[in-house]
């Protein structure tokens, strides 16, 4: 009998545990996307001008430069590796940054984050509201990576993006760093992740 109890009590223990870690990764998680209904009637083309910094990261930094980057466009001063050390939600080792760790922050800086998923006609309609949007791409677990969307130009079936992976400026007088054509773009935005692909984050004042 006292072999059977203390088996009990072993398994009631490890239910336990697995009920506070599924509670805690729910937690990190949180919020989870919501589903975007804005399809605003989009002009062919849109772009955001206002000047900004575009820094360049550290590996596995890219949650604080993009979200630095957007900060800084309602006028707020961030520089993205303070903005890093003091990001929380970090995946131990690889140092990424949770979704959470970037809308916190946000909210820190007194501005409104949300998170959606949605296609990319949500996507421009959301671009149109004359704030920088981020966007979450990736492969899976092998990489994922955050940029931050400035313009678009339906015609040419380009985007533009601020890429803080990129050393140099390829886009000219075309806003942001880095230029895709819709049709990659959107095999990175389906990165492989079962709740977070085809997401982006707005932010408003």
């Amino acid at each position: 009998m006292k072999v059977g109890f203390m088996n009990n009590k072993k398994v009631i223990f490890g239910l336990i545990m697995v009920a506070f870690i599924f509670i805690g990764a729910i937690y990190c998680l949180l919020p989870l996307p919501q589903s975007d209904t804005d399809t605003l009637n989009c002009p062919s083309e849109f772009y955001i001008t206002t000047n900004n910094q575009f820094e360049l990261q550290p590996p596995g930094q890219c949650a604080a430069y993009s979200s630095a980057f957007v900060v800084r466009h309602f006028g707020h001063e961030a520089e993205s590796d303070m903005v890093y050390k003091h990001m929380r939600f970090k995946i131990p080792v690889s140092g990424y940054v949770l979704p959470k760790g970037m809308i916190i922050y946000i909210q820190e800086s007194d501005l409104k984050p949300e998170i959606y998923r949605g296609n990319l006609l949500n996507l421009k309609s959301r671009l149109t509201k004359s704030n920088p949007v981020i966007v979450l791409i990736g492969q899976g677990l092998q990489w994922q990576h955050y940029m931050t969307l400035l313009g678009y130009n339906t015609t040419e079936k380009e985007l533009y993006f601020y890429d803080s992976k990129k050393s140099s400026d390829e886009n000219g007088a075309l806003p942001g760093n880095r230029t895709l054509t819709e049709d990659y773009f959107l095999t990175l935005w389906d990165n492989g992740l079962p709740i977070f692909n085809h997401v982006y984050i707005t932010v408003s004042a």
